[in-house]
């Protein structure tokens, strides 16, 4: 844009200070005019142009306003989808913590599994060597068994000698006591038989004194 009024301003202010002559004066203003007719086609031609501006302005502005609403229709969305995101991450955090917890359980069950599997290795390895040692209890038991049936037989074989010897002693016994009943009756026979022949005997011998 041309900025010739001002010049002009100065000009006429110079002129009028200086007393120009009336022709260069009209020449002035002249000048003056049709500068001032180029400055309105340049500043029509600028209003064009700026209303041009205005109205891809006001375009813009309907663009803009029409992506802002749908930024935010999509800020919204984003906003559901963000509390959906959150309430999922919320629930999966709580899960997790869930599963620590299980997990933490599950070690300690573990740990005691582990511990209880230790107790029943140390177990087992007692009760196999409590097993050898019945083992050897059992062994020398039979041993023994066999010494203490051994002697059982023995004693068996024993008692059947003493049962034997017993019942020959029995035997003998009854023999003599029914011999010694046969020669007490005997003796008493015989006593009674000697009684007898003694009175006999005094008997006749008293007789005998008394014919002398």
């Amino acid at each position: 844009m041309k900025l010739q009024i001002f010049a002009t301003v100065l000009l006429l202010a110079h002129v009028s200070w200086s007393q120009s002559t009336a022709q260069s004066g009209l020449d002035k203003l002249k000048a003056n005019l049709d500068n001032s007719k180029a400055n309105l086609a340049e500043y029509q031609k600028n209003l064009k142009i700026v209303d041009g501006n205005i109205s891809e302005v006001a375009k813009a502005k309907s663009q803009v306003e029409e992506q802002q609403k749908q930024i935010s229709a999509q800020l919204k969305e984003n906003t559901i989808g963000l509390q959906k995101v959150q309430k999922s991450e919320d629930e999966v955090q709580k899960m997790i913590k869930d599963e620590e917890s299980k997990a933490l359980a599950d070690e300690k069950k573990v740990k005691d599994l582990q511990a209880l599997i230790q107790k029943l290795e140390e177990n087992k390895t007692k009760r196999e060597q409590n097993l050898q040692n019945y083992k050897v209890q059992l062994s020398q038991a039979q041993q023994e068994r066999k010494v203490w049936e051994q002697r059982a037989l023995a004693l068996k074989e024993q008692e059947k000698q003493v049962l034997d010897r017993s019942k020959t002693v029995n035997t003998q016994e009854a023999e003599w006591r029914n011999k010694k009943r046969g020669y007490e009756g005997e003796v008493s026979r015989w006593n009674k038989e000697i009684e007898k022949q003694q009175k006999n005997y005094s008997q006749f011998k008293d007789l005998s004194e008394a014919k002398k």
